[in-house]
């Protein structure tokens, strides 16, 4: 790993998000909120001084980034996030420990959802844009938006946009990574254009309408109300984020091909119809399970069902109702999904619904192994191959996965967490879910939870925004080698 290269590259991405904190600054502005004012302006000047200073640190670094040099970019970006990103809150008074402010900023930025603030109805107009825009420029990821503007990296952005870019296939993009970036960005920013524009026509004001959008496209879940969308009592506030949460959480190279006029990729991925067919189940169940609490009310259950459902499998996050006090089974069926997350090469979190649907595949290829231990067997997803290599990558991935798991909720339970809130509020955070169940769920914050075990949930988010590898790739001497 060259420190000059990783230098430089942080040094351009934390201007753009000094850039960005001035959109938050304007609002304390408008506002007239003295300390607000002094918060952002500080945390903007803090950020650019950090970036001109790593900036000279790479100044005589070569142009091409390698793929050690990528990785340890994109972790210390994201060390560099959680520390500028919820310096804000320290200055501004609304979260006074620094650890629980730091797990603000990297809940924002990975788009888990996950908050530490139990008064947000409180909040400064411009502490809740901030919250939600952290979502959505982490949506896409600050990286993919720095190599979109920054193309003079040449291939070494394609490192970058393969450390940052959520899930284990991007296709149906262009084949230069600028480009890829660029047309992320155009069909991500139309979408919440367009979301914007619907929540307003269906009665949302237009700041709440911007923040909400902001946070349904990056698959984020903060809210500018407490009540989260709930706050509206409005079906067609409901049915739109409901719409929007599960465009989020598909792969957008799909929707880049839509534009291109291949429609027949949306029949044909196998990942979509598997994604589509989990939740219209799951939707179906828990609309039958709850429809006793919703005065028998085929309609009104659907609705909730189908937001809380789409809430959590693409880890959004937002809420209309309490889904903690849901029926068992369906509050089982709900952790499940947390698990699964979206779509590869969405915005959402999550193992990812091809990595679930390969894995499935590969337990049926090996059962049918079993059965005629003579017989040649193939993964095929349609009309192709899944390489023994691939689904071999897939299940360390979910492996580990699940490592990370076990080890971080037995420290939460160690630091005096009970195990279902332990549990839950570790997959809400290694998937980017946001809220779980019990101490964690969706009525309540994570506030209580001791500073080590923010700081440690906080790597889980990071590890799960980055798939696992990525960061764990920087602990590894290897990758400090030149």
């Amino acid at each position: 790993m060259n420190l000059a290269v990783v230098a430089a590259t942080t040094a351009r991405i934390l201007m753009l998000v000094a850039t960005m904190m001035l959109a938050p600054l304007g609002f304390a502005i408008w506002d007239g909120q003295a300390r607000t004012i002094a918060a952002y302006a500080a945390a903007l000047v803090t950020t650019m001084l950090c970036s001109l200073v790593l900036g000279q640190l790479g100044k005589h670094a070569p142009k091409t980034l390698h793929r050690k040099d990528a990785l340890g970019s994109v972790a210390l970006t994201w060390l560099c996030l959680g520390l500028f990103g919820g310096l804000p809150f320290v200055v501004e008074g609304s979260i006074l420990n620094p650890a629980a402010a730091i797990f603000e900023a990297v809940s924002g930025f990975t788009t888990t959802g996950a908050t530490v603030v139990s008064d947000i109805d409180n909040l400064s107009r411009a502490t809740n844009f901030w919250r939600c825009q952290m979502h959505w420029i982490g949506g896409m990821g600050v990286v993919v938006l720095f190599v979109a503007v920054f193309p003079q990296l040449g291939v070494g952005a394609k490192h970058l946009f393969k450390s940052e870019v959520p899930g284990p296939i991007t296709e149906g993009l262009r084949p230069r990574i600028k480009q890829t970036a660029v047309a992320l960005w155009w069909i991500y920013g139309g979408l919440t254009a367009l979301e914007t524009l619907l929540l307003v026509l269906a009665g949302m004001p237009l700041f709440d309408a911007i923040c909400h959008a902001m946070s349904t496209l990056g698959t984020g879940g903060f809210s500018s109300k407490g009540a989260s969308i709930g706050a509206y009592q409005n079906p067609v506030v409901d049915w739109i984020v409901a719409v929007f949460m599960l465009i989020a959480g598909v792969n957008f190279g799909l929707y880049y091909g839509l534009i291109r006029g291949r429609w027949r990729d949306l029949v044909r991925n196998y990942e979509l119809r598997f994604y589509l067919a989990v939740n219209v189940a799951v939707i179906l169940i828990i609309g039958f399970l709850i429809m006793p609490t919703h005065a028998n009310q085929p309609l009104e259950s659907l609705r909730a069902a189908s937001f809380q459902t789409l809430a959590v499998t693409t880890t959004t996050g937002f809420m209309t109702e309490d889904f903690d006090t849901y029926p068992d089974v369906a509050r089982y069926l709900l952790f499940l999904c947390m698990f699964m997350g979206g779509c590869a090469g969405s915005t959402a979190g999550g193992i990812k619904a091809s990595r679930v649907f390969v894995l499935l595949r590969l337990a049926a290829s090996e059962v049918r192994t079993l059965l005629r231990p003579h017989d040649v067997t193939t993964i095929r997803l349609g009309t192709s191959t899944v390489p023994r290599a691939v689904a071999y990558a897939i299940l360390v991935f979910v492996v580990t996965y699940f490592l990370i798991f076990a080890v971080v909720s037995a420290c939460l339970v160690v630091m005096g967490l009970d195990l279902l809130t332990a549990m839950s509020a570790t997959v809400a955070c290694l998937s980017s879910v946001g809220p779980g169940l019990a101490g964690v769920g969706p009525t309540q914050n994570f506030m209580f939870i001791p500073e080590a075990g923010q700081l440690l949930l906080s790597f889980c988010m990071i590890a799960g925004r980055l798939e696992i590898f990525a960061l764990l790739a920087v602990f590894s001497p290897e990758c400090w080698r030149r």
